[in-house]
């Protein structure tokens, strides 16, 4: 850079003197070219402001991947000075970002693009961190990934290849009982829509049938999706009450493969009640998603979670569960996963770049899409679970291949309308579209 006539100004947050071996050497052939070196102790706060405020570009080198915690001493001071300064380009990851779990502590900076090397960092694709890190781009530095790096880490940044080996093959003679039954369990005095568009979204997914068990003013709306069979739930003062399995299972009991309940079901005590007895006696594919995670987060005594089961909290849900403040899980989004799944199963921490764990392995979605931040976008993933888990796959896989599915659905609706206007049915309509790019980026044909 110097030599294309690039003034740089090396800033360094240690004192000179301290510098030994090989940094010595790198800032002694700085020095050699004539780059100005400066110690930011030297500088008095204005003096720092103002050496910052005057660059056109601003190289984070000042945190690497061995980081932890809060920056503290002569580097909080500089980063603080870097607030409304020129754009920041980081090396390796944006210094206060945690490097293996993408927490942040205390002062960050925001990078417009990541330089890291070898390979992308955990923080890199985890919120917050990766909210910080802007684009990214990855260097070889002339050795071997495979030599640093650990072999079969546990954390996975999912791609439609990836997906495409999860979901079921179409072969010509399929039938629809080889698609599996969802039930669907939800809706209230206050919430009819919920259920409705779970039902939606497992039917956009390729179920083989959808049983919506809801109250009677859900059930109304049948003649507007003829698709679904609706089943009038039993209610009490308004809520859903636990007779409502009962009925369920004495109509379809041998014929469901996966249930969903919670969409839209409300915080009644009837309800809490159908929940738990769901909780308790289904034993096979469950999916919890709404208002059964706070009966789940509120149960006195913590119940055995079912082996085949999925938990889908948004950042407040989950705090709920965990007893702690919502801006905790944001902050820590990766340990957050981990202590439910910990706790309740395999586990769908929905947000930007979402995160699914099984309690050992961890998978990151690379989308952030903001148009999917609508009412009812995450009633339409939960039935895209269901009909995943009706259709076989277990737990992790299911709640994977549908919050990818359910992402790049988001994803393709916002390049096609922006980000505006984008409607939960609209995303159910799109799974098909999403589903299809999956199989045929990854060599499905068409039938």
């Amino acid at each position: 850079m110097r030599r294309r006539s690039i003034d740089i100004t090396a800033l360094i947050s240690s004192s000179i003197e301290r510098i030994s071996g090989e940094p010595l050497l790198n800032l002694k052939a700085l020095h050699g070219i004539g780059v100005d070196i400066q110690e930011s102790g030297a500088l008095s706060e204005d003096e720092l402001k103002s050496l910052l405020g005057s660059q056109d570009l601003l190289v984070d080198a000042l945190l690497g991947t061995g980081s932890k915690g809060a920056p503290r001493g002569e580097i909080l001071r500089i980063i603080r000075s870097m607030r409304g300064s020129a754009p920041v380009v980081s090396l390796d990851i944006p210094s206060g970002v945690d490097p293996s779990t993408g927490k942040t502590e205390g002062e960050v900076v925001n990078a417009v693009l990541t330089v890291t090397m070898l390979a992308r960092k955990t923080g890199l694709e985890i919120m917050p961190g990766r909210g910080l890190r802007g684009d990214i781009e990855v260097v070889d530095i002339g050795v071997p990934p495979e030599f640093l790096l650990r072999r079969n880490s546990s954390h996975t940044l999912i791609e439609g290849a990836d997906v495409s080996v999860m979901l079921p093959p179409r072969g010509s003679g399929v039938h629809k009982g080889d698609r599996g039954l969802v039930l669907v369990i939800g809706g209230s005095s206050r919430y009819g829509g919920a259920p409705v568009l779970s039902a939606l979204g497992a039917l956009m997914c390729g179920c083989g049938g959808v049983v919506v068990a809801a109250p009677a003013r859900v059930c109304a709306q049948s003649m507007c999706h003829p698709e679904m069979i609706f089943m009038e739930g039993v209610s009490e003062g308004g809520f859903l009450s636990s007779r409502t399995w009962d009925a369920a299972l004495d109509m379809w009991g041998d014929r469901i493969d996966s249930v969903v309940i919670g969409p839209g079901l409300d915080r009644g005590e009837p309800s809490r009640e159908l929940f738990r007895r769901v909780w308790n006696e289904w034993k096979g594919p469950l999916c919890v998603d709404g208002d059964a995670l706070f009966a789940l987060g509120r149960w006195p005594e913590r119940p055995c979670r079912p082996e085949n089961s999925v938990i889908t909290p948004h950042e407040g849900e989950a705090a709920n569960m965990l007893a702690k403040e919502r801006r905790s899980i944001s902050s820590s989004r990766l340990g957050s996963v981990l202590e439910l799944s910990g706790l309740f199963g395999t586990t769908l921490l929905k947000g930007a770049a979402t995160i699914i764990s099984d309690g050992n392995r961890v998978r990151v979605i690379p989308f952030i899409v903001p148009g999917l931040s609508i009412p009812g976008s995450g009633d339409v993933l939960a039935g895209v679970i269901g009909a995943l888990l009706g259709m076989g796959l277990d737990a992790f896989d299911a709640a994977t291949s549908a919050a990818y599915l359910h992402a790049l659905a988001g994803r393709e609706l916002e390049h096609d309308i922006g980000i505006d206007g984008i409607s939960a049915a609209g995303v159910a309509s799109a799974i098909p579209r999403a589903i299809s790019i999956v199989r045929l980026e990854n060599g499905e044909c068409r039938l």
